[in-house]
């Protein structure tokens, strides 16, 4: 990784460094564009995409990804026009995740321009329906065993 990380350029070098340090610590999924340089002579555009997930055994994090030549894309005029995506996963599963990838969803459906009572719109509407009940219950239960507690 050290021998990689030194072939990227030093404009890019410290924004790469603390995106990757931050999604090997907390996990989730990153995708990023950077510049290399392979060969004094050679300057390549690359986009990274993976994820980092924590062993539920071990504890240990482990990360996989891909790495894709971009130059040619990026020879339109672009290059200035960089992809940057870090998503932090919280440990374990939650409804609240479960809620945020499902507006997300939402959003990408509307942006496809499905009109009201789409099934795709239905789809997802009953699905955020559900979570919004799933996370009332378990907001409910917790007042209960507070209650029961004091």
């Amino acid at each position: 990784m050290a021998r990689y990380v030194d072939a990227v350029v030093p404009e890019d070098r410290t924004a790469l460094e603390e995106k990757l340090t931050q999604v090997r610590t907390l996990g989730g999924m990153y995708v990023i564009e950077f510049r290399t340089r392979p060969t004094p002579t050679d300057l390549c555009w690359v986009l990274a995409r993976g994820r980092y997930e924590r062993n539920q055994s071990t504890g240990a994090m482990t990360g996989r990804g891909i790495i894709i030549d971009i130059t040619e894309s990026k020879m339109d005029g672009q290059a200035e026009d960089r992809a940057l995506f870090f998503a932090p996963r919280a440990e374990g599963p939650s409804l609240n995740h479960v809620a945020a990838l499902t507006l997300e969803a939402r959003q990408e459906i509307d942006d496809l321009g499905e009109k009201e009572g789409s099934p795709l719109r239905r789809a997802v509407d009953a699905l955020l329906w559900a979570v919004g009940r799933a996370i009332t219950a378990a907001q409910d239960g917790l007042k209960r065993s507070r209650r029961t507690i004091n």
